[in-house]
């Protein structure tokens, strides 16, 4: 796996040009060219759900601010978690809207209004804490953080504790990844999942290797793709740098490598099975299959 940071360095040194104004290009087309393999694969691991209070005589609610698009809404009620029903036009749910008996204590249906708010029907007649769950998509974050690698950190086998010495990790490090650099770490990398003080974070998973301390590491964001297509954001740096220089031979060249890349990401990553990166695809009779062009 590339970290964010690894990334951009590479790209400045391909393109000789490590200028702070070049930096943020580079950047930039980092994150753009990360979210062209996500909207090619529908990835139901980037799938999260959050909770939210059923409020009386309340009809709609916030969706999660990194929400793209809903999945699915359940209501618990009497411990019973019901599964609402989407209603997909505005008419039919201004009609439901209009009948007098539109509140009851178990909803069935929920209504997408915007890109930012969902309504429920019947409107709840009681407010319960926390008995909602939204199922939703979630939006790529823009990777904007270097790596850290001040001091140093003890790993104990089948623990998910890091212990830190001379470091000063953050709250901001949750989400981030983890890997221990010297030659007697396992080479994984480690998604963070928790905070605990400046010399202690906490692992999703548990070190798979030997229990050693004073290890050199690295904390860094990783791009949302499979790992061995991190090298050909390097590709769409270069090809948006060389665009913007105008400098067209190169730019093509950055292209054709980036969009073999694409290609290679969707057929490799789109059967249902073995994978999670998934997108159906429906072959009518005559159809035949031929190499997709993106616009990049």
């Amino acid at each position: 796996m590339l970290s964010f940071q690894s990334i951009y360095d590479e790209s400045a040194e391909q393109v000789l040009d490590n200028s702070a104004t070049s930096l943020v290009v580079l950047k930039r087309a980092i994150n753009q060219g990360a979210k062209k393999f996500g909207a090619i694969l529908n990835r139901e691991w980037r799938t999260s759900e959050k909770t939210f209070g059923v409020v009386a005589d309340q009809q709609y609610y916030q969706m999660p601010e990194s929400s793209i698009r809903m999945k699915w809404i359940t209501v618990t009620v009497g411990g019973i978690a019901y599964p609402l029903t989407e209603v997909a036009d505005y008419e039919t749910w201004q009609v439901l809207n209009m009948r007098s008996s539109n509140k009851s204590t178990v909803p069935e249906l929920y209504y997408v209004r915007g890109n930012d708010e969902f309504g429920i029907y019947p409107i709840p007649s009681a407010t319960v804490a926390s008995a909602g769950r939204i199922n939703y998509e979630r939006r790529m974050r823009d990777m904007v953080e270097a790596d850290y690698t001040a001091g140093t950190v003890t790993m104990t086998v089948n623990s998910a504790t890091v212990t830190g010495s001379g470091t000063t990790f953050t709250v901001a490090m949750v989400g981030r990844w983890l890997n221990v650099t010297t030659a007697t770490g396992d080479g994984e990398w480690y998604k963070i999942s928790a905070f605990t003080s400046t010399t202690v974070i906490t692992l999703e998973n548990t070190y798979s290797g030997a229990t050693l301390g004073s290890l050199s590491y690295v904390i860094g964001e990783l791009p949302d793709i499979p790992e061995e297509f991190h090298e050909s954001l390097v590709d769409y740096a270069c090809y948006r740098y060389y665009l913007r220089r105008k400098d067209m031979a190169f730019a093509r060249d950055m292209k054709s490598a980036f969009l073999e890349s694409l290609e290679e990401c969707r057929s490799n990553y789109s059967s249902k099975t073995g994978s999670q990166y998934f997108r159906p695809i429906r072959l009518r009779q005559g159809y035949s299959r031929q190499r997709r062009d993106y616009k990049i």
